[in-house]
């Protein structure tokens, strides 16, 4: 299997700062323009748009539509993980078995002021528009502070929780990582974010292993994706809801990664002995540990199969 294919097949478009493999030539800074690449039929079944309250969220859906409800929370994103459907689809067949699977993406513009409870305020409206209903949520790193939120806004809404690369409190802890990020976008360095991101994201290994496809996982990004990244970190970094936690009566399953350097070591292990739930630490991983670890998908389904 090539390279760029096991890349495309993995859940890297999770990650944030997508890894696409489809992604246009070129390093400018582009304008939005209402034209696009043409998709394949299969991605055109797969993704679809809402519109709600004067804002457009798109999702994927596969899977069982017989299933349980199964709601992936993707996280940090400079580009829409729209573009890699297929990738997703294919990447999530472990519970497209047994499971009606979505995954959303956020708004496609996000303005100045938006919060996380905004997302999860976005992201309920759409549940509500889909007929979604006690569901499974994934949350992965900026998608756990949202599905976090969901749950203490509409218990109703939410089954159980998978906190992926986590916290619970980004305003009260170390913002270095997310204000460099945030410094580089508003430059318009984009390669220099890419870099960045996979040296602070991955282990030293896989960073140098995938390290052009990870930079050139910038190219095409245009001023509306840059704009919208902005808004985004300004959204976490009010985050705190540490002190609600045992408002979440759901069941919670915490993942985290013993050398995170995003958004702490100590950050989802906090809210593991806070909600006294079940959690696993991956020794040795960053952040990007859904990524790399072969089980981790496994364990999340044995957490949900419970």
């Amino acid at each position: 299997m090539s390279l760029k294919k096991v890349i495309k097949m993995t859940a890297l478009v999770l990650a944030g700062i997508l890894l696409l493999c489809s992604c246009s030539k070129g390093n400018e800074i582009k304008e939005e323009t209402e034209s696009k690449e043409p998709e394949e039929d299969r991605k055109e079944e797969l993704v679809k748009t809402l519109e709600f309250n004067g804002k457009q969220m798109s999702y994927i859906r596969f899977g069982n539509p017989e299933g349980k409800p199964f709601v992936i929370l993707p996280g940090l994103s400079l580009k829409s993980v729209m573009g890699s459907a297929e990738a997703i689809a294919a990447a999530y067949n472990l519970m497209a078995k047994e499971h009606d699977v979505y995954l959303f993406d956020h708004i496609k513009e996000v303005k100045e002021g938006y919060s996380v409870e905004g997302m999860a305020d976005d992201t309920l409206k759409a549940f509500e528009l889909l007929g979604i209903k006690n569901a499974d949520v994934m949350g992965v790193s900026m998608g756990s502070m949202v599905a976090q939120t969901m749950a203490l806004k509409s218990p109703e809404s939410v089954a159980s929780l998978v906190l992926c690369s986590p916290t619970s409190d980004v305003k009260n802890s170390d913002q270095t990582t997310l204000q460099t990020w945030r410094s580089l976008a508003e430059k318009e360095d984009v390669a220099s974010l890419m870099e960045s991101f996979g040296e602070m994201v991955y282990s030293p290994a896989f960073y140098e292993k995938y390290k052009d496809i990870i930079i050139a996982g910038g190219e095409g990004t245009s001023k509306q994706d840059l704009s919208n990244f902005i808004h985004l970190i300004d959204a976490i970094k009010e985050f705190d809801v540490h002190e609600r936690l045992n408002e979440i009566k759901c069941p919670v399953f915490v993942l985290g990664a013993g050398e995170d350097k995003v958004l702490g070591a100590e950050a989802a292990l906090a809210i593991a002995e806070r909600l006294q739930c079940e959690y696993y630490i991956y020794e040795g991983y960053g952040h990007g540990v859904y990524d790399e670890a072969p089980d981790y998908l496994s364990r999340i389904k044995a957490f949900l199969d419970k």
